[in-house]
C-alpha cells in the first residue's frame, strides 16, 4: 500500500488538480488529506472528495499548525492504518503540485521489484497546469546506500519527490513551528536505507505559484526570527554524523552550509539594500562561509567545477549574484 499525505491549507484554487491527479492512478493507494484549519473551502472540498471516493481518499481536519504539524498527523494516521510499516510506503505531496498519469503505478512496481526502502524521482518545475517535459523512453535508474545517497549532490532534500517505506518514520517527527523543515529529518531518514534508489522519470510537477512559502522567502529574511532555522538543522546534523564518527558526512554537511550561504547571499544582493537580510548588510554570511570552508573543500564528492564555484566566491563574494541566476548549486 501507497499513503499519499497531502497538507491543505487555502489551496482552493489548487487541490483539484492535485487530487484528481492522484485519483486517476492506478496501483493500491489511499490518499490522506489534511485540511490545517483552511478557511477558503479547501476543507469542504476535502469532504466532498472523501464522500465521492470513499476507499481511497480520507481527511483529517485539524487547527492550523503549519506544515510540519500537518505531515505528523498524516503519518499518525498511516500507522493506524497500516498492517505492516515495513512493506507500506509513504509520499509527501503537496497540495498546489501534481502527478503524471502511471506515476503509482511504476513506482510500486520498482519499489517491488528491487525492495528498495526509498526512491526519488525527478520532477518538473513551472507555473503550468500540464507536464511539457516526456519521460524518457528507458530512465536510468540508479541503486547506493542511504550513507552513499547522503553524498550524493542529485539526491535532494525534499520530501515531495521521494517514495519512502513507512517504517522509516518510526521515532520520527517533522519539527513543528521551523522553515526548512525537510533539513531536519531528511538525513534520518536515509540514514537507515539500506537501498535508495533514483529515476531520471519526472513523476511529479512542482508547481510555484507566487503565495508560497518558498517563492516569497528571501524578501521575508529581514528579522524573521527563524531566518535560520536552516542553520539549527544542520547543527543538528552534525552532531548526529559526529557521534557516530562520520568525518565525510560531517564534511558533506558543511559543503551543504556552504552551498546554502552562497545561494542565500545571492539571492539577498539582488533585493533593495533595505530589504536585505542583516546576515548580508553586516558580513556576517560572507564570514561564515569562508570559516566553514576548510571544513567541506577536501570532500572527495566535490565535483571540480564546485570546487571553482566554492573557491571563487571565497575570493569574491560578489560572484554569488552572478553564480545565483543560474542556481547551478541547487540543481
Amino acid at each position: 500500500m501507497l499513503y499519499l499525505i497531502v497538507p491543505v491549507y487555502n489551496v482552493q484554487a489548487y487541490l483539484a488538480r492535485c487530487v484528481e491527479s492522484v485519483l486517476r492512478q492506478e496501483g493500491r493507494f489511499q490518499m490522506i488529506l489534511v485540511d490545517d484549519g483552511s478557511t477558503d473551502g479547501s476543507g469542504e472540498m476535502c469532504d466532498d472528495y472523501a464522500a465521492r471516493n470513499p476507499e481511497r481518499v480520507m481527511v483529517i481536519h485539524k487547527p492550523n499548525g503549519g506544515l510540519s504539524s500537518a505531515r505528523n498527523a498524516g503519518l499518525e494516521r498511516c500507522r493506524e492504518l497500516s498492517r505492516d510499516a515495513h512493506r507500506d510506503y509513504t509520499l509527501m505531496l503537496d497540495s498546489d503540485d501534481f502527478l503524471r498519469d502511471g506515476c503509482i503505478r511504476t513506482l510500486q512496481a520498482l519499489c517491488a521489484e528491487t525492495d528498495c526502502d526509498a526512491v526519488q524521482f525527478g520532477w518538473e518545475h513551472g507555473s503550468g497546469s500540464r507536464f511539457t517535459v516526456p519521460l524518457p523512453d528507458e530512465p536510468a535508474i540508479r541503486r547506493m546506500t542511504g550513507a552513499e545517497a547522503l553524498l550524493d549532490a542529485t539526491v535532494k532534500t525534499s520530501f515531495c519527490n521521494k517514495v519512502y517505506r513507512l517504517s522509516l518514520y518510526e521515532g520520527e517527527r517533522f519539527p513543528e513551528g521551523k522553515l526548512n523543515e525537510d533539513e531536519f529529518l531528511f538525513y534520518r531518514v536515509v540514514w537507515k536505507c539500506k537501498t535508495f534508489l533514483t529515476t531520471s522519470a519526472a513523476y511529479m510537477y512542482y508547481y510555484q505559484r507566487g503565495g508560497s512559502i518558498m517563492h516569497t522567502l528571501a524578501k521575508r529574511l529581514k528579522d524573521n526570527p527563524h531566518r535560520n532555522d536552516w542553520r539549527e538543522a544542520f547543527d543538528e546534523r552534525i552532531r548526529f554524523f559526529e557521534e557516530k564518527g562520520e568525518a565525510r558526512q560531517v564534511q558533506r554537511c558543511y559543503e551543504r552550509i556552504c552551498i546554502e550561504l552562497i545561494l542565500r547571499y545571492s539571492e539577498q544582493t539582488q533585493l533593495p539594500r533595505e530589504q536585505r537580510d542583516t546576515d548580508v548588510t553586516d558580513g556576517a554570511m560572507v564570514r561564515d562561509f569562508r570559516r566553514f570552508y576548510p571544513r567541506m573543500i577536501g570532500l572527495d564528492t566535490i565535483s571540480p567545477a564546485r570546487k571553482v564555484v566554492f573557491t571563487l566566491f571565497y575570493l569574491c563574494p560578489w560572484l554569488a549574484t552572478v553564480v545565483g541566476r543560474f542556481h547551478a548549486l541547487r540543481r
